[in-house]
């Protein structure tokens, strides 16, 4: 097995009724003053599915099981300071609306969104907008 020295970061799509969560970074935070995904970087010795089912309790006060975490892909990115990561996105599709307990160190606000509207946001962190296509949630032209 060849070892991978990119980062790795997770990120999930919190789905409730057509939406998703969508959280905005505080200035101060790296890419900050941005809209992003729940999730964040994978610590090491940490797994994927680990690291994903930390940030969303820890981002977002939903404690999630393995069993409900979908594994959409992995997708390749480079970050604003020009270093590659492998960014591992999943979905967790929510029966009921989960009011969100936001980790106010890292986040201002957050909202629901659906795609089209997330689409429509200028200030995405890098990248959002293709992983909206890459996955699908936007028809590529």
């Amino acid at each position: 097995m060849r070892y991978d020295k990119r980062m790795r970061i997770v990120g999930c799509f919190l789905e409730y009724n057509g939406t998703f969560a969508v959280l905005y970074r505080h200035s101060h935070k790296p890419d900050g003053s941005t809209w992003c995904l729940p999730g964040g970087k994978v610590e090491s010795g940490e797994s994927d599915r680990d690291a994903i089912l930390r940030e969303l309790h820890e981002e977002t006060g939903y404690k999630a099981t393995a069993a409900e975490l979908e594994h959409i892909g992995d997708y390749n990115f480079i970050s604003s300071r020009d270093e590659p990561f492998v960014y591992g996105t999943y979905r967790v599709v929510l029966d009921n609306i989960h009011q969100i307990q936001l980790e106010t160190s890292a986040h201002a606000k957050y909202t629901w969104v659906t795609a089209a509207e997330c689409d429509a946001i200028t200030n995405l962190i890098p990248g959002f907008h293709e992983l909206l296509r890459m996955v699908g949630y936007i028809k590529q032209v």
